[in-house]
Order: structure tokens, then sequence, then C-alpha cells
């Protein structure tokens, strides 16, 4: 039965830029918790204080997941990870030709001596011990299984094959991991794979398939270069295409938001499963399927994540996609006007690179020569800003201070950094406006109150 690890701890934050606070470790570890993972790679003690800190307080936390540390080869970095409560700790020591005569200057005698005496060390002392032969993929195959087996004997009950560089394949991953399987002695392997090439997802379905136990993940798909395979994409994936039902996906998409504030790591808008367009639709052969039945162009129903769809409008619009979003506001119009109407939305060419639903109402009213009035106009509004601790509260001033619908920004004290006092023609103008002050960089989370009276001073 699949297992999964999270690093986004570990990992994660050795994503360029990327520093988590303690408090914010805590946090992501309480979420993972809720999500099910089985074990919560909490970061290697010997890095820096702070890091020594959070893996003792998320070891103290209580959680069902199992708190992994990870540590280098040697004796003082195993006892921080037995000092800061840890279950297990994580060994690394490379086994690759080129990692062995370039980076550690050893012999393969010589790292197979260091790695079972720091293996049998971490075992004395009672920590459970996975071993990772870093740059597994590339390891002459024989010498790999010799170095696997010591380990076990040595006391690692789990082994973890890494794809350091990201080089598998799908069908060489599950005849390698075939392979592993067949040779090693009995204990559970881990997948670690990189995204180098596009596929680390791919290659950890592969390898659980070809016999191994467990995959590594980070949220939003963290890590050095191109990062792991992202935890939402291996839950999701294996939930709809394996029929593995054992994990939680409710918290699944707080999570991924919650990291992109704390990280400062923004998400592709086309990320499958947490990006912006997953489940957003615009071609007019396309919306008129998911209008009829949303199964025609959607893998699985957004509502399992807590997500709704989302109907773009523009150029490649349909007529249905253009009735659709009509009715939703309580606008009838006949077919002949619809077509025109969508004439005109297509005429527009790219003369607009997004089209807002007031725009359409404009366009219906043009049309049809009736007023259409269901969105409020000439809204003010103060949009709150709380700012990450590392960031400037100065820079993000600069920033909003260039947006068009902003009047005036001022500093402030309290729970919130900056309130920046708006003025824009509708609500989709003010929503709209909010998520580009939300993508600001450095922006932690934001709260709008609309005015709804405005007084002059000197009672005038």
């Amino acid at each position: 039965m699949l297992e999964i690890l999270d690093t986004t701890l570990r990992e994660g934050e050795q994503t360029p830029y990327v520093n988590f606070t303690v408090d914010e470790k805590i946090e992501i570890a309480r979420l993972l918790d809720e999500v099910g993972v089985e074990m919560i790679e909490a970061g290697d003690p010997s890095v820096a204080p702070s890091i020594a800190k959070a893996v003792e307080h998320i070891a103290s936390l209580g959680l069902r997941a199992e708190i992994v540390a990870h540590s280098i080869a040697s004796r003082q970095s195993i006892d921080r990870a037995k000092a800061c409560g840890a279950d297990r700790v994580a060994i690394f020591y490379a086994t690759s030709k080129i990692h062995l005569d370039s980076k550690l200057h050893k012999t393969q005698e010589q790292a197979l001596a260091i790695i079972c005496e720091h293996i049998a060390y971490a075992r004395s002392l009672g920590l459970k011990v996975r071993y990772t032969p870093e740059d597994a993929t590339r390891t002459d195959f024989e010498f790999l299984v010799r170095v696997c087996n010591a380990a076990i004997e040595a006391g690692a009950d789990r082994i973890s094959f890494a794809d350091t560089l990201g080089i598998m394949q799908p069908h060489i991953m599950f005849e390698r991991v075939c392979a592993l399987r067949e040779r090693l002695l009995p204990c559970k392997i881990d997948l670690h794979c990189h995204d180098d090439y596009g596929l680390a997802l791919a290659n950890a379905m592969a390898g659980i398939r070809g016999g191994a136990d467990c995959i590594h993940t980070t949220v939003n798909g963290l890590g050095e270069r191109t990062g792991i395979p992202d935890l939402a994409e291996a839950i999701v994936a294996f939930h709809n295409l394996d029929g593995v039902e054992k994990y939680n996906l409710e918290p699944l998409m707080n999570l991924s938001s919650y990291l992109e504030r704390v990280s400062g790591f923004f998400l592709a808008p086309n990320k499958p499963i947490t990006g912006q367009n997953a489940f957003s639709h615009k071609s007019g052969v396309h919306t008129n399927g998911i209008l009829k039945d949303p199964r025609t162009y959607e893998p699985f129903d957004p509502a399992l994540l807590g997500r709704e769809r989302k109907i773009v409008i523009d150029k490649y619009t349909g007529k249905s996609a253009v009735a659709a979003r009509l009715e939703e506001y309580g606008i009838e119009v006949s077919m002949a006007e619809l077509e025109v109407i969508v004439a005109r939305i297509k005429n527009l060419g790219d003369d607009r690179k997004q089209l807002f639903d007031s725009d359409i109402f404009e366009i219906a009213e043009q049309v049809t020569g009736r007023a259409i009035d269901v969105i409020p106009h000439d809204i003010s509004a103060m949009v709150m800003l709380e700012v990450d601790s590392h960031v400037y509260t100065s820079s993000v001033v600069r920033r909003l201070r260039g947006f068009k619908n902003v009047a005036n920004v001022y500093e402030i004290t309290g729970d919130f950094d900056i309130n920046a006092f708006v003025n824009v023609e509708d609500v989709m103008a003010l929503n709209n406006l909010i998520e580009e002050i939300r993508g600001v960089q450095g922006v932690r989370r934001t709260e709008t109150r609309m005015v709804l009276k405005k007084y002059n001073g000197n009672n005038k």
C-alpha cells in the first residue's frame, strides 16, 4: 500500500530564496498531518539552530505522522537528530562514481564502511534508520545492491532510491525498482524523484508499480532546482487513477495556498490540480461540452478539492458560454440578440487581453437597447494588507502606488501593515484589483472593506 513522506520542511526549504519560520513549519506540519501523510521529514538539525528548534517542536506535537530528521553520515549530526526527539533519522551518503571521486574523494570500500558505521551508530541510539544512496540512479547497479544490503544488515529498515538528477524514465524506473526489490534484503523502498525533465511523478508512480513502498513529495513541488513531485498532484493522481483513497483531499488547496504565502513561490496558472486554470475552460467546443456534461472536458469534479470550474469569455467563446453567463445574472436575450452579442465579443479580437462581466453586460445593453444594471458601480473600498516579515513595507507601497485604481496608500499600525484606498467602477473591477494586489510579492493576506457612505470633514 502506498505511503507518502512529505519533505516540504527539508527539501522544500532548499528551494532558492525560500525560508520558513519555526511557527510556519509547525503550521505546515499540522496541515500535512491533516492530509494523512505517513512521514514528515522535518529538516536536518545540524544545518542551523532554527531548524533544530523546529524539528524539536514538531516532534513534540504528538502528530500521527512519523517525524524524520535528515542527516549526513556524521555522529554529531545523528546525535542532534536524536536530541530533537525525531522518530527516525535519514542518513544519506552518495554512491555514484562521480560523487565518490569528485565530491567525497572516497573509494567504494571506504564509502561502504562509513555508511555501515553510522547506520549502526544511529540504531544504537534507538533511532529507526532510512539510508539514502544519493545519486542512486547513476550508481553502478551491482555496487548499489551491495551497499544497500550492507546498510540493511547494519540496521536500516528503509532504503531511499534517489533519482538525484531526475534522469529516470518511467519504464526504466519500473525495471530498476523491480530489480532492486528482487535483490535487496527485506526492507521498505522509498523513491526520491527529482523533476529536472518533468518526469518526477510519472517515475514515482512507475516505481510504486515496480514494488516500491513510499514516494517523497513537497507541497507545490518545491525543492532543489525544479523540485520533486507535488503533494496534491501525487495524492489526486493515486486517488483517481489507482484508487488509493487513504488521504484527506480537503486540506490540499488550503495547504497549497498557505505554502504560496509563506514561501513567496507562486504557482503557474496552468499547474495541474492547484493552478488557477486547472478547471478553467475557454474554447467554444470545450465550454459547450462542459455546460452539457462536465465529464466531457474535466478529468474529475473540481468539487473533490473544494474548487469550482470557470468559463472564460473571449474571442474563442461560443453561444452556450455567453448565454450561460447572462443567465447567471438573470439577463434574458433572444437567440438573434445572443448571436449579435457573441459576434461583437469575437470582433473585439486582441483589443482586450481579458474580458470582464461588466464588458459583456455593456455589449448586451448596446445590442438589446435595454438598461442592464446588475452590478454596483463607482465603488470605493479600503484594502488592508499584511506584509511578510522579511519584506520591506515600503517596497510593497511603491508597487501599490503604480496601480491605476489606487488613490492613496498608508502605512499603518495594528494587525495590518498597509491600507490602500481604492476607487473602481464595479464589483468585478474590485475583485480583479484585489487579485492583482494579492499577487504582489510580499503580500501575505488582504482584507477588503467597501465604503457605504463617505463624509467630508468640517461638517461639510
